[in-house]
């Protein structure tokens, strides 16, 4: 284990100082102007945990599978500087009393890494990765690789004694598995709470639950909730800190594979950038769970519609504890074409909110659940990923401005040149409050390396990179902020 390691138990503070909110009372409204941002990639905003400056150099990864069946995964690392970056890597695994594999690397000057975990930890289900960058400078995220389809997650830059999720699917033979890593050298114990459409329920056998120190413990199908189409998750550690995510197999009405982090922290407000009504989308469903002791009010707005005639707006009341689940169809006729969606509550960081969503993919369909981007990541004009794409496809990125002005955006490679303007890609059209989609056209210097996305206006980046060589269909995530 690395000697660093013991200053990582310094407790951060979680900033969660927030703008005032913005009334989505009509369609066109949107958060209140912010000085819009742009973080320096030596200084990364990390991934699901705000706060106000990016103060250490460690990035904890959620975990990815690992059998004789061929899944496995990888950890990136991108180089935006013009030194190298030389770090330690740490992988931890389920299998009991396997200790951690070490490794250093070295990342060349405005390139990138990539480490097979199981090329160093052989043993376990499941393994995951701690990644010390020396100073700091780069950025990180992981890919998990399934029969049924690959998942990009970003890697975290903080453990965390809450986790949640708002759309554990068990129905049709869907299965899922958490996947808890302690990184620290002292036993962690955790409790876990779920909420679905009978009420809350906190299992015995899932309560006072051991994680030892430097291991990953798996908790799966067979312990959790089963036949669920709504299931929220908490996960909160009573002693330690830790790292959680999920991975799910979809059966019945969905297909596919999503394997990403939690959230370790409420929001008041929530954005997705990847919505679509059209003929290859089955459904849209988004998922808000309250687990706090107070009822929340939550408004539902849609973003970047053409049709001004059409006025998607919603209000819920989410009682203490209890997930809420609708899909777009709930809203009547929807417009066809791409549209975001923005949840805001009606005061303070209560909510988290996910989205599934399920499209035909060739003769069959695949679904992706991503985790919207909570307040904090609404300040940015620039978002980055360590992870793009190696095929020449339409629709990678899906961008969403924030603004009520028209704007333009420009995506840029990172290679030894630096961060290049990828052509025909160059202050590409952003409409005012609306959604743009992208696509990475047959170039070399575009494709399997890092990307940038620059805007002149605040937005919100996903990505929808294709699940595999031999699999129709696409995963859906969320790019950095920064």
């Amino acid at each position: 284990m690395s000697r660093r390691l013991p200053a990582l138990v310094v407790v951060v503070v979680l900033p969660l100082v927030l703008l005032a909110l913005f009334p989505l009372g009509a369609v066109g409204k949107g958060p209140k102007a912010a000085t819009a941002t742009v973080a320096a990639l030596g200084a990364p905003t990390l991934p699901f945990v705000p706060r106000a400056a990016f103060i250490d150099s460690t990035w904890f990864c959620g975990g990815v599978p690992n059998d004789a069946t061929g899944d496995g995964g990888s950890v990136h690392i991108a180089n935006p500087t013009d030194t190298p970056l030389l770090g330690h890597l740490t992988v931890f695994t389920d299998a009991n009393g396997v200790a951690p594999a070490e490794s250093t690397f070295t990342v060349a000057p405005r390139g990138s890494f990539v480490q097979e975990l199981s090329t160093l930890q052989a043993q376990g289900s499941y393994l995951s990765a701690m990644v010390e960058i020396n100073g700091g400078g780069g950025f990180v995220e992981q890919q998990a690789d399934s029969s049924a389809g690959s998942a990009v997650s970003p890697c975290s830059n903080s453990t965390s004694s809450n986790w949640y999720f708002a759309d554990d699917y068990t129905l049709g033979g869907s299965t899922e598995d958490l996947v808890i890593t302690n990184p620290f050298p002292d036993d962690a114990i955790v409790n876990f709470t779920f909420a679905s459409n009978d009420g809350t329920r906190q299992p015995q056998n899932l309560q006072g639950y051991p994680v030892p120190g430097h291991s990953v413990a798996v908790v799966s199908q067979a312990n959790l909730p089963k036949d669920e189409a709504v299931l929220a998750a908490t996960i909160t550690a009573s002693r330690g800190r830790v790292v959680v995510a999920r991975a799910q197999h979809y059966l019945g009405e969905r297909s596919g594979f999503t394997l990403s982090l939690g959230s370790p922290s409420l929001s008041s407000e929530w954005w997705f950038a990847d919505g679509e009504t059209g003929p290859d989308v089955t459904f849209e469903r988004y998922s808000i769970y309250n687990p706090t002791d107070g009822d929340v009010s939550v408004t539902t707005n849609f973003w970047g519609l053409d049709d001004q005639s059409f006025v998607g707006v919603r209000t819920d009341t989410i009682p203490a504890g209890n997930v809420l689940s609708f899909t777009t169809s709930d809203f009547g006729t929807v417009p066809t074409g791409r549209h975001g969606m923005a949840f805001s509550t009606d005061g303070g960081d209560s909510v988290i909110v996910e989205r599934g969503i399920t499209r035909r993919a060739g003769t069959g369909f695949a679904t992706t659940v991503v985790l919207g981007a909570p307040h904090v990541f609404t300040g940015y004009t620039r978002w980055s990923m360590a992870i793009g794409t190696d095929q020449a496809v339409g629709d990678v990125l899906v961008v969403s401005n924030l603004d009520g002005v028209d704007g333009t955006v420009t995506v840029k490679a990172l290679g030894p040149g630096g961060e290049v303007a990828v052509p025909g890609l160059e202050n590409l059209p952003l409409p005012k409050a609306g959604v743009t989609t992208i696509a990475i056209p047959d170039n070399a210097a575009a494709l399997g390396v890092p990307l940038i996305v620059e805007s002149t206006q605040r937005i919100i980046v996903e990505r929808l990179l294709p699940r595999g060589a031999n699999l129709r269909g696409r995963s859906g995530s969320l790019a950095l902020p920064g």
